[in-house]
């Protein structure tokens, strides 16, 4: 009996007419009181239309998220593009730092060739790729000086070849026959020595620097101690060198004529001369005295 009176509460209770029973919605003009529109909703029919609009709404909302650009808003959502992108620049940077390695290898290569010294080789303790770096760096070096100075080596034997010490020619003064364009008309603020293999030259910010004679721009890069430096090969193994330049017009394997103006003066790591070109003139591998050969 218990049971069947529950149930009979349950059958009879106003949630359950609520659900089961139809009501009618009527929209009713004011001052006529004419019917407008009118339907029947009961509240199974009412369960049923909103629950079928929550669903679809979710699934319009998950396709859009899932199909459309607007999923990038989402926090920790990554992007292909930029993942793409960030790889492609990774591959870049590793690209230019070898390219630049490689670049002051060959520059460190060739200031030792200028000064008579023998280029250090790969040692035991290097490791794999440094080595392999380094014949990279070796062959290109050989590759360009082979280009550039095949014609003169053919006359000429050992033309890097560091001077003995013990020979007759080693206090001998190098022979010039160049008629050199000066570089730089000023006050020369420092004088050659041998501490000092070149001479500083003071002149204006604004001032450019011309070629002391006409040949091939073997190297032109910058250092954090002598700033932008160029440095050109001449005819009959002379090598003129520009240091403390502020700007470089001239690129590695361009071609320079006597008085072409190849830079701009800059300042150096010594700032009390303020602006100022240092200048070197190399011979055979061994630095002269500019001062005997030109006049600033």
């Amino acid at each position: 009996m218990g049971i069947k009176n529950k149930w009979f509460k349950l059958k009879n209770s106003p949630i359950t007419d609520v659900i089961k029973h139809k009501h009618r919605f009527v929209v009713m003009d004011t001052d006529t009181f004419k019917e407008k529109l009118s339907f029947q909703l009961s509240g199974v029919n009412l369960f049923v239309a909103v629950g079928a609009t929550i669903i679809v709404l979710i699934l319009l909302t998950t396709v859009l998220i899932a199909f459309t650009p607007m999923r990038e808003w989402i926090p920790g959502y990554t992007d292909n593009r930029a993942v793409e992108q960030t790889y492609a620049n990774a591959k870049r940077i590793d690209s230019l730092q070898t390219q630049l390695e490689n670049q002051e290898w060959l520059i460190a290569t060739m200031q030792a060739l200028m000064r008579g010294e023998l280029p250090s080789e790969a040692t035991a303790d290097d490791s794999a790729a440094t080595t392999t770096l380094r014949q990279q760096a070796a062959e290109y070096r050989r590759s360009m000086e082979d280009s550039i100075l095949r014609a003169e080596v053919e006359r000429e034997d050992n033309r890097y070849q560091v001077k003995d010490a013990s020979s007759n020619l080693s206090d001998s003064k190098p022979t010039i026959t160049h008629l050199f364009f000066t570089p730089l008309k000023g006050d020369v603020l420092t004088g050659y020595s041998n501490s000092h293999p070149g001479v500083d030259i003071g002149g204006d910010g604004s001032r450019a620097v011309c070629a002391a004679y006409s040949g091939t721009v073997i190297s032109a890069n910058f250092t954090a101690e002598a700033g932008q430096v160029l440095t050109v090969q001449h005819p009959g193994n002379v090598v003129s060198v520009y240091r403390n330049c502020s700007s470089l017009l001239k690129r590695q394997g361009d071609v320079v004529r006597a008085g072409e103006p190849v830079a701009y003066v800059g300042s150096g790591s010594r700032k009390e001369l303020g602006h100022y070109l240092h200048f070197e003139l190399w011979v055979g591998g061994t630095a002269v005295n500019p001062e005997e050969y030109i006049s600033f």
